[in-house]
């Protein structure tokens, strides 16, 4: 089983009550895809709970990968310059992720861990043990992106995480 050179993933159990973050898809990133990812506290703090709302994926290209990305988008919108999947481990991509042990994959290949998105429209919830709404650590990614991806790994839409009003913690 491959693992990061600093270990498998830590599964996060401090996630502060309420914290919320979301990134809006407006097309203006020049591509058609819209919609909004929130991500806030999983259950009593246990991981972080992702709900994604997307349209406009293209009719062809997928199935549609999508990460959590190192940097977050530049102000010129060129989803390049998000750098490369969050991966605070140092896991790499040389095996891909194995969705049976999620916590040997990258903290941000979300779409390995959780199943990738057909289009055009696509709508999926989970809860991903291994980011986090913590800053100052490694999964943390409030102040980075997202990245939706087609088959062939080309970037085809991102969009920057912002804290959101605090919501109702989950119990």
């Amino acid at each position: 089983m491959m693992t990061g050179k600093l270990g498998d993933a830590m599964a996060i159990m401090n996630n502060p009550p309420g914290a919320a973050y979301s990134a809006m898809f407006d097309g203006g990133d020049g591509s058609s895809v819209k919609g909004k990812v929130a991500a806030m506290s999983g259950p009593g703090g246990k991981g972080v709970m992702f709900d994604l709302n997307i349209m406009g994926l293209p009719m062809s290209g997928g199935p549609f990968s999508y990460h959590l990305h190192d940097q977050p988008v530049p102000m010129d919108g060129n989803c390049n310059g998000t750098l490369a999947h969050l991966d605070p481990y140092q896991r790499v991509q040389a095996v891909a992720c194995d969705m049976m042990n999620p916590q040997t994959c990258e903290v941000g290949d979300l779409s390995g861990k959780h199943g990738k998105l057909d289009g055009p429209s696509s709508m999926k919830s989970f809860v991903d043990m291994y980011a986090t709404l913590v800053a100052g650590i490694g999964a943390f990614f409030g102040n980075r992106s997202i990245v939706f991806h087609s088959a062939s790994s080309a970037r085809i839409a991102c969009a920057n995480f912002t804290m959101m009003p605090p919501m109702m913690p989950q119990t």
